[in-house]
């Protein structure tokens, strides 16, 4: 009798802990196979990876007689935007952009200058704000884990000018230090605008060199030495 009472005994305490391990189990797949998924789909390497970036670039290439710049930090575009990365194989990968960029131009005051008109001034820019998108076709270098790695970026894209204005800055008169006056809705710069470029990155941080394709002028104004196309700047992801 004895020896029945502690079977049944072992038996029951047997049971009662067999739903924690099975429960414990339970948890433990369901989660693992979420967190599996999840890594396979998004990451820097995975199907899907989207990110914030900024960048900076600097007008550069020749201009039209009558239509030179003042190159370094007076003439520069800068831009803020998303990216979304769309992977097809470790090698080659699709890019689509959407951001906001303003482009300035610090028009050079000489004898040769007509755009916008031949009169000098002490300080004169254009100044454009934009919205773009733009595609491009990555290609990427080298082995890497969960990363972005070393990449090419084949570039082509638009924008919408939403906003112009032209400032200029004089010497008035003695006594005054200066009068600056702006411009807003210009109707001989492009509302739309097109171009082409390239991005070499490593990671995070990344050489840009666009060219625009569009005149700067639009309508009856094409006939105006144009204003320097290319562009060349820094980016970095942040991420």
């Amino acid at each position: 009798m004895p020896k029945k009472v502690a079977g049944l005994a072992l038996a029951v305490a047997g049971l009662s802990t067999l739903p924690q391990v099975v429960a414990a189990q339970q948890v433990l797949v369901q989660a693992n196979v979420a967190d599996d998924t999840v890594k396979t789909m998004f990451g820097a390497n995975r199907n899907y990876f989207g990110h914030l970036y900024a960048g900076y670039g600097w007008v550069a290439g020749p201009a039209g007689t009558g239509a030179g710049v003042r190159y370094g930090l007076a003439s520069a575009d800068m831009r803020v935007g998303g990216r979304m990365k769309f992977r097809f194989t470790q090698a080659l990968a699709l890019n689509l952009d959407l951001g906001y960029a303003y482009l300035r131009y610090e028009l050079a005051q000489n004898g040769q200058k007509v755009v916008p008109t031949p009169d000098l001034h002490r300080r004169e820019r254009l100044g454009m704000h934009q919205v773009y998108s733009e595609a491009s076709l990555r290609l990427n270098v080298g082995r890497r884990g969960n990363t972005v790695g070393n990449y090419l970026d084949l570039l082509a894209g638009g924008g919408w000018v939403a906003a112009t204005n032209h400032v200029t800055e004089d010497e008035p008169s003695a006594g005054i230090r200066s009068v600056e006056t702006t411009e807003r809705g210009l109707s001989y710069l492009r509302r739309w605008t097109g171009g082409v470029g390239a991005r070499l990155g490593a990671d995070r941080y990344a050489l840009v060199g666009r060219y625009r394709v569009t005149s700067a002028f639009g309508g009856s104004y094409a006939q105006w030495p144009e204003l320097p196309r290319w562009e060349l700047g820094l980016e970095i992801g942040l991420f």
